[in-house]
């Protein structure tokens, strides 16, 4: 790792992490401001849900009667401002790291200073480490704050640090599967756009996987179903099998990227 690469970096890319932070910052405070208005008539609203096919309730993560608790409202909407917009931030921030090098055609300085390739891709990995690791932590804060306030505190504290934790963990996950992809790629260029799209297109499958029911394994196959949204439940926890599946392709992909990258051409 290189201290001034890393901190040129972190400055480099500080402009995309704020704005992030602000947009899912003002997200979640919007929804929490939403709920507390419309608790006293929370019969009325929930009961659009009663006429929804159970497949669909299960697909867009809700369940009759799950917003009696602060926390199954939150679970209902965190998977659009954690693991989605955040995710997309993530991938394009993975794939920007490295890609930019070539594209703005620096990558070849960047080897014929006394810098290996070990510590370029060490410190853009701990870059991208630090700023995903900001923006949920706000995100966590601002959860934390938000379901005080509509709950006069009366919510479980540990349960929604495990819901942001898997937010966390999937959001690295596609950082990092977007670093990987940049190492492997000859020329990493205009891959923000397939970025974006294997976020959303692996909810949205998973989405339709639930809705339709007739292939539930294929489900597997999606980073979604291994986050736990079930943080309303009285036995909400950690599950050994999620946590195995995130850090196992996260550790892999970034063993690979370190790999791939020692031996890749530069095209400049």
């Amino acid at each position: 790792m290189n201290l001034n690469l890393l901190l040129t970096e972190l400055k480099n890319n500080l402009k995309g992490t704020v704005i992030t932070s602000l947009v899912v910052v003002l997200y979640t405070a919007f929804s929490f401001l939403v709920y507390s208005s419309m608790k006293e008539n929370l019969s009325k609203v929930t009961d659009f849900y009663y006429i929804m096919p159970e497949s669909f309730q299960v697909a867009f993560n809700f369940h009759i009667n799950q917003w009696d608790n602060v926390l199954g409202y939150y679970v209902t909407y965190f998977i659009y401002f954690v693991p989605i917009i955040t995710g997309c931030y993530s991938i394009i921030l993975g794939t920007r790291l490295l890609s930019k090098e070539e594209q703005n055609k620096t990558a070849e300085f960047l080897l014929t200073r006394p810098l290996s390739r070990n510590q370029i891709i060490s410190s853009k990995l701990l870059t991208f480490f630090i700023h995903i690791l900001c923006i949920n932590l706000m995100a966590f804060v601002t959860g934390v704050f938000g379901c005080g306030f509509v709950a006069d505190w009366e919510f479980n504290l540990k349960s929604l640090t495990i819901l942001h934790t898997y937010g966390l963990l999937i959001c690295l996950l596609f950082g990092i599967l977007g670093f990987f992809i940049t190492v492997v790629m000859k020329r990493a260029k205009a891959i923000t756009g397939i970025g974006i799209g294997i976020v959303l297109g692996t909810y949205f499958f998973d989405v339709m996987i639930r809705v339709f029911g007739e292939v539930q394994f294929l489900l597997y196959l999606t980073p979604f179903k291994y986050i736990n949204l079930e943080a309303h439940s009285q036995d909400y926890g950690f599950d050994d099998w999620r946590l195995i599946y995130f850090i196992v392709i996260s550790g892999l992909l970034i063993i690979l990227s370190y790999v791939f990258y020692r031996r890749k051409d530069i095209l400049v």
